[in-house]
């Protein structure tokens, strides 16, 4: 019977792992294999199994029962994953800024890591973000909040709480403040160009602005973006501790 109780909490958090790995950045990548993802998932279950605190009470045996619960585990997993992913979504709508602002608003790469249509400057910042993201070891510390929830959230303990959406949604803004902020070097630059030309095609009506705009806007963007890549890593620093403090605040909240 242990053992079976033991297999039954290994199920559950091999599910809260696995919703993480579909929704979180980098570890849902299209690019990692199918079989890397489960044996990872697989492995992380063993390993984080025997450290899960004893429950007060044993699991079901009945399958729409412990079907409920593994919804739960899933949930939890896909929750953390989204708050990570925001940052990653604010990088895409700074993009999409630079790129309109740029002349390349029509040019579209796909990005299967994201498993969406990005703008070339998006595609640029994500990959920049996902080195750093890399580099700092924050696909372990991924993995390390998810097997820390155990502490505040048991296995078979998820509550829907109304005010915690509420307060994800507020990060869903900040989304927006993030992806305008990386974006501000650039737009402003364009801004400033756009008022050039402006007031040289009224000085100068000899000159061509449809002809001579579209070089001129894409040399100052590419100039502009190549000055700001330092502040735009820094930017990137504390946008990542944000998001972990946001990934432990959503884990007090499950709790």
């Amino acid at each position: 019977m242990i053992e079976i109780e033991i297999f039954k909490v290994f199920l559950l958090v091999m599910v809260r792992l696995s919703g993480l790995m579909i929704s979180a950045p980098v570890l849902a990548s299209r690019n990692i294999p199918v079989i890397a993802k489960i044996g990872l998932t697989a492995l992380t279950a063993m390993l984080v199994t025997p450290m899960v605190p004893a429950l007060d009470q044993t699991l079901p045996d009945a399958a729409v029962p412990f079907a409920a619960l593994a919804v739960g585990e899933l949930i939890i997993g896909v929750l953390i994953g989204f708050v990570m992913t925001l940052l990653f979504a604010a990088v895409q709508v700074a993009g999409q800024i630079i790129d309109l602002q740029t002349g390349f608003g029509m040019m579209n790469v796909f990005n299967p890591a994201m498993e969406t249509q990005f703008p070339i400057f998006g595609f640029f910042l994500f990959i920049i973000a996902v080195l750093y993201l890399l580099i700092f070891g924050g696909h372990r510390l991924m993995i390390r909040a998810l097997c820390s929830t155990y502490q505040s959230v048991p296995v078979g303990g998820f509550v829907a709480r109304p005010e915690l959406l509420l307060e994800m949604s507020r990060w869903g803004q900040t989304m927006f403040l993030n992806g305008l902020m990386i974006a501000a070097p650039v737009a402003a630059a364009m801004l400033l160009a756009y008022v050039t030309m402006g007031l040289l095609g009224r000085v100068v009506p000899q000159i061509h602005l449809f002809v001579v705009g579209f070089p001129v806007t894409i040399a100052t963007g590419l100039f502009i973006t190549a000055l700001v890549v330092g502040v735009y890593v820094r930017v990137l620093d504390g946008m990542f501790q944000q998001m972990f403090r946001n990934v432990a605040t959503l884990i007090r909240g499950l709790g």
